[in-house]
């Protein structure tokens, strides 16, 4: 999920997808410096480290939020306020802030709602009013056509995730659209790029279930009992653009379409790269439920390597085919990304392209692949934009660092039930 906050500005993806992908932030923050507090709201404290002053890490169980035939949104418990409140959000690495939905919102459906009258530790300030913005609701596989976000307050007060944590500002909102009101999660907790607001420069992610849970988000360190040792591969971030929207931006250098063995079904595969994928960048969404190319060509490029039975579904950048069709086609995807000399090839697996039945069509099915609103680009160099969703990053343990500007890839130590 990529968020912005109005009024607008034209910085990475915002003029060239619009509303759908873009992501911006207030006039008054245009910088690339570290996030103000409550663009970065989890401020954990020292009552997270041990007596050397080092940060212990925080593990955070998360709960999936499933929709069609797979999985497609993570999400977690923390507490507002003193006693605390419970909210289950969605941690997403294409925001940089967090938000509930406030007691007064009657727009909110069943969503708790967020007292301030009953914290103790609760302070109005720093007040400001905000209008945050997205482009589909949640994790969900369909563009909306209607402008999907909340009005927002900034506020103060104890948050805690395993219960610890520290004053933070984060956004009370007393409107949410249809895209929050009807999703599953509270509402969201973002994880910028910049480094200093966690209780240690990295935090990592598991969207592997095991027996006791469906995943796991680890602040402040990684959970080795939740990758394969000596597998952990770590690429550098685009620091130009991952650090001037506070975002997760990595190179691309190529993807392809791989032919299954004997060459059996799809249409034709092949292993040649896929236009726009050769000199690339990509935003790194953990709220995301898709993978956006960079236009429609390239979306085309790529369904054509496994059949010419998948085609557009609507206006908004949904394709697919018959359900049978689109499972007997389905192929692997690979990209590489990174630099030239430090890069890791990751891939949608073949298990992932199909989303499940498209609303309103029995018996079509949703490709993981989806079309920009409008060709994206991104602003330095002008190279194709994509965005990967957690169709991308779930068959690996993933390793986020702002402070050392790297992604880490590692083999999970459980594998998938999918």
């Amino acid at each position: 999920m990529i968020l912005k906050m109005l009024p607008l500005l034209p910085v990475w993806l915002a003029l060239h997808v619009g509303v759908t992908l873009g992501a911006a932030h207030p006039r008054a923050l245009e910088h690339s410096g570290p996030a103000p507090q409550h663009l970065s709201p989890f401020q954990l404290s020292g009552d997270l480290s041990d007596r050397r002053g080092h940060g212990r890490p925080v593990n955070i169980d998360l709960s999936v939020w499933r929709k069609g035939q797979t999985e497609l949104q993570w999400y977690g418990e923390i507490t507002v306020g003193t006693p605390p409140q419970k909210f289950k959000l969605i941690f997403d690495t294409a925001a940089s802030l967090m938000l509930i939905a406030h007691k007064n919102c009657t727009t909110c459906g069943d969503h708790p709602l967020y007292d301030p009258d009953r914290s103790s530790t609760f302070s109005p300030l720093p007040g400001y009013r905000g209008e945050v913005t997205f482009g589909s609701p949640g994790g969900g596989t369909i563009s909306s056509p209607e402008v999907q976000g909340a009005n927002c307050t900034v506020v103060t007060d104890t948050v805690r995730m395993a219960g610890r944590g520290a004053p933070s500002e984060f956004m009370m909102c007393d409107n949410y659209s249809s895209g929050l009101r009807d999703q599953p999660p509270d509402g969201i907790f973002g994880l910028s790029s910049t480094p200093y607001a966690l209780p240690g420069p990295e935090f990592s992610f598991s969207f592997v279930p095991d027996r006791r849970r469906a995943g796991v988000l680890t602040l402040g360190g990684v959970d080795r009992s939740q990758y394969v040792p000596g597998t952990l591969r770590k690429i550098p971030l685009n620091w130009p653009l991952s650090a001037s929207r506070w975002r997760w931006v990595v190179d691309v250098r190529g993807a392809r379409v791989v032919v299954a063995v004997g060459g059996g079904g799809g249409g034709g595969g092949g292993s040649a790269p896929l236009g726009n994928s050769t000199d690339a960048v990509a935003l790194v969404d953990t709220g995301g439920a898709t993978i956006v190319t960079p236009d429609r060509e390239t979306t085309r490029e790529l369904y054509g390597r496994m059949s010419g039975e998948i085609r557009p579904l609507d206006d908004r950048g949904a394709w697919g085919a018959p359900c049978a069709v689109l499972d007997r086609a389905a192929r692997d995807v690979v990209f590489r990304v990174g630099s030239a000399d430090r890069h890791v090839d990751a891939a949608v697996r073949r298990e992932f392209v199909n989303v499940g039945e498209f609303p309103g069509r029995p018996g079509i099915c949703q490709g993981v692949f989806t079309d920009p609103e409008r060709v994206a680009r991104e602003p330095i160099r002008g190279r194709p934009a994509w965005i990967f969703g957690t169709p991308w990053l779930r068959s690996y343990y993933t390793v986020w660092n702002g402070a050392d500007r790297t992604l880490g890839f590692a083999t999970p130590s459980h594998r998938n039930r999918d």
